[in-house]
């Protein structure tokens, strides 16, 4: 319970992620969970694979101290505040809409979340894209994006030009203990997940559809902002669940809630089938993630010394933030722009930047928005 306690205290207060890590180690650190190393080292392995990184650091630290239990109660306690808000804050949206005062707040919301998206492309960016390697595979994943290529064939195409790329690159080696691996329980919850899997595809074929599409997501995921592109293609894109606009005004419900920014998902479901797709998308946006996480711990040393899979991962993370520009200038491109919410938007990005808390930022898009628009 002290494991669950204390991922929820974290989720319920802590906004933007950059600005959780911090306290979230401090969390950990305090308790004498793990050491400073440990944490590096954990940090850097959740970095490595899909999947939010503080939702896999919570279940990590919860994997290192109760073994398959203490993860569970780790990713638990972090992602349930952020679940309930956004399911709340979905429904709260669906049963307002067509009012005035709604549309004129969420065009004020779509402002800020463009220029959210401006300075994630910046921070991606900036560690991801230097260098003229990086700075091209950026480019053309932007590119390739813009052309109608999925995302998913784009990270694999990155993924298998990575090790020729940087095959003149070579990542530090990493010390990381290796730990047991939870193979029964990992199959226990395998199994519970392919039988969700099988009772929806006869009894409710949207929520089958749903979660192998927030799966994927997962899959493609990097880091939280790095589920907008893979998010954006599958429910605008691909399914037609929503138009971009809804689904801009959903991205902008998640920055309202604390916690991971991939449970904006959680909007996605709510819209196509209530409260059930809400938590459905919610569970499996995660999965996937969670399920490479708990086979990959035991292994995490050797792994990130095997510098193939270190070149791959440059590869990928490379096209990130080509990625999400691309989602930005589609976004762009479906905005009514005028001089106000231009200046909404470059003066949100400079906000955040500035290290201004996201809720803050959040709520004077919303007043701007009903004020003056």
């Amino acid at each position: 319970m002290d494991i669950f306690g204390c991922f929820l205290r974290v989720g319920a207060t802590a906004y933007g992620g950059p600005a959780m890590m911090p306290l979230m180690r401090e969390h950990i650190l305090k308790r004498g969970w793990l050491s400073a190393e440990d944490f590096k080292l954990g940090l850097a392995l959740c970095q490595t694979i899909p999947g939010g990184t503080l939702m896999q650091i919570a279940a990590y630290t919860g994997l290192r101290l109760r073994g398959l239990p203490g993860a569970l109660a780790g990713f638990l306690g972090f992602g349930l505040p952020a679940l309930a808000l956004i399911t709340a804050l979905s429904a709260i949206y669906h049963a307002a809409q067509g009012l005035t005062v709604t549309a004129s707040a969420m065009q004020g919301l779509s402002a800020v979340v463009l220029g959210i998206i401006g300075l994630a492309v910046y921070d991606f960016w900036l560690k991801y894209a230097r260098g003229p390697r990086r700075l091209g595979l950026t480019l053309a994943a932007c590119g390739l994006f813009l052309y109608g290529i999925g995302p998913a064939w784009i990270i694999l195409g990155a993924a298998c030009a990575g090790p020729v790329v940087f095959r003149d690159e070579t990542a530090p080696p990493v010390a990381l203990s290796d730990a047991p691996a939870p193979v029964r329980g990992v199959l226990a919850l395998a199994a519970l997940a392919l039988a969700w899997l099988a009772a929806t595809y006869f009894l409710a074929p949207l929520l089958f559809t749903l979660s192998l599409s927030m799966a994927k997501a997962d899959l493609i995921a990097f880091g939280g902002y790095g589920v907008f592109p893979a998010l954006y293609h599958e429910t605008v894109d691909l399914h037609r669940w929503m138009s971009a606009e809804t689904f801009m005004d959903g991205m902008a419900l998640a920055q309202v809630t604390p916690g991971p920014f991939m449970l904006g998902s959680c909007f996605v479901g709510y819209h196509i089938a209530g409260v059930l797709g809400a938590l459905t998308a919610g569970a499996w946006i995660f999965t996937p993630s969670f399920f490479i996480l708990m086979l990959t711990v035991p292994c995490a040393g050797r792994l990130l010394t095997w510098q193939p899979f270190r070149r791959a991962l440059a590869g990928v993370l490379s096209t990130l933030g080509g990625l999400i520009l691309a989602v930005g200038v589609q976004l762009a491109r479906g905005t009514d722009w005028n001089a106000l919410k231009a200046a909404m938007c470059a003066g949100a990005a400079l906000a955040l930047w500035r290290k201004v808390d996201p809720i803050w930022v959040v709520l004077c898009g919303v007043a701007l928005g009903v004020w003056l628009l």
